[in-house]
């Protein structure tokens, strides 16, 4: 008496399989439970089995009806594993029987056919990244491997997706197995961004009867299948506006006679005579824009305003500039000096004529700026003329 597995085959390759028993006069089958009036029935179970080739197997159990005497039982003396039966067959997506439950392995296999990946992978917070999934070529096989049955079509219906922070989005599968979607996170942080994708389709299996008939069915499946990936959004780096270094140069002249055409920040001036003078800008470096901490862009500065930070000069009534008072850029500054030279330690000494400039950048980036900067220029006061 011989216990034997026959398979049928199926759709695309498929095949399905039950116990046969042979005798020596015919051949009959074994299927499960006891209402068939063959000589045999059979019980089929499945037993974990660890193996990278055969994770799990169908452990075939065959009796005989009119004793209910199993009749491939193995010897005393059978290696280990033993299931208590001569007859295994190693499952797998060919040689499952339909209506049997999906296994844990097989699960977990269909959410790793769903990649999900963020570009860039730290996208800074602000700025637009495109979140990516995409199914991957074993999803067939795992499939039939979770459902127990040979796929016919599939296709995604819907993607779910969640960004972690709050946004999510439901769009139409449109037959395609692959999702691109833009999202700006708005601040930075960690997120955990997820997809599922919703897929449906059709299925084929047999299933055998009681007397042992094969019977190809043919039914609408669907399932979900999802994954994650880690969103780390950075914080925009900081952008800075560096004011210029600026100092004021003056171009002198005497009352009465047009400002020179050379601008300098040490003149001379004669004593008791009003002198006239146009204030300049003189950028030592212009206005910078740093994003963290490096150097992107520059500026171009004029004057705009001046104002007279000394103390009031010898000129006739209303004829000098008040201290205080803010001009426009182009408006002269005049100053007289009835005295000498101040004298320190034995040496002439300078008057120091202190200004603020308000002085506008405009950036690179359309950013526009006004700073008011302190700065002074020295005039030497001339003994050649005499007030009066």
């Amino acid at each position: 008496m011989v216990v034997a597995i026959t398979a049928v085959p199926g759709y695309a390759g498929h095949a399905f399989v039950y116990a046969q028993v042979s005798d020596s006069t015919s051949t009959y089958p074994a299927p499960t439970g006891s209402g068939h009036q063959s000589p045999y029935y059979a019980s089929w179970t499945r037993q974990p089995f660890g193996s990278s080739s055969c994770p799990w197997i169908w452990a075939v159990y065959v009796y005989d009806r009119a004793t209910d005497r199993q009749i491939n039982a193995p010897p005393p003396s059978a290696p280990q594993p033993n299931f208590g039966t001569t007859t295994s067959l190693c499952a797998s997506p060919g040689t499952t029987p339909v209506e049997e439950p999906p296994v844990t392995e097989a699960t977990a296999r269909l959410d790793l056919d769903l990649q999900v990946s963020l570009a860039p992978r730290q996208p800074v917070a602000g700025t637009p990244a495109v979140l990516s999934a995409m199914l991957d070529g074993a999803l067939t096989q795992d499939l039939n491997l979770y459902l127990n049955m040979a796929i016919e079509d599939w296709s995604v219906t819907r993607w779910r997706v969640d960004f972690g922070d709050g946004a999510t989005a439901s769009i139409a599968g449109q037959a395609a197995s692959r999702l691109n979607l833009p999202h700006t996170y708005s601040s930075a942080g960690v997120y955990d961004a997820r997809v599922v994708a919703l897929i449906a389709g059709h299925a084929q299996a047999a299933r055998y009867d009681p007397y042992g008939a094969v019977h190809l069915v043919r039914q609408p499946f669907s399932v979900e299948i999802g994954n994650d990936t880690s969103a780390t959004a950075r914080a925009a780096p900081t952008r800075a506006y560096v004011p210029p270094v600026v100092e004021a140069i003056v171009s002198p002249a005497l009352e009465g006679s047009a400002p020179g055409p050379t601008a300098f920040r040490h003149v001379d001036a004669l004593r008791g005579a009003l002198t006239q003078f146009a204030v300049h800008l003189l950028v030592s470096r212009e206005g910078l824009v740093r994003i963290g901490g490096a150097t992107v862009g520059a500026a171009r500065s004029r004057l705009l305003r001046w104002r007279y930070d000394g103390v009031p000069s010898d000129a006739p009534r209303n004829a000098g500039t008040i201290p205080g008072i803010v001009a426009d850029a182009a408006t002269l500054l005049r100053l007289q000096w009835n005295v000498p030279d101040l004298v320190s330690g034995h040496q002439l000494q300078d008057y120091t004529v202190r200004l603020t400039l308000y002085v506008e950048s405009r950036f690179q980036d359309g950013h526009v700026a006004v700073y008011a900067i302190a700065s002074y220029f020295l005039v030497t006061v001339d003994f050649a003329a005499e007030s009066g």
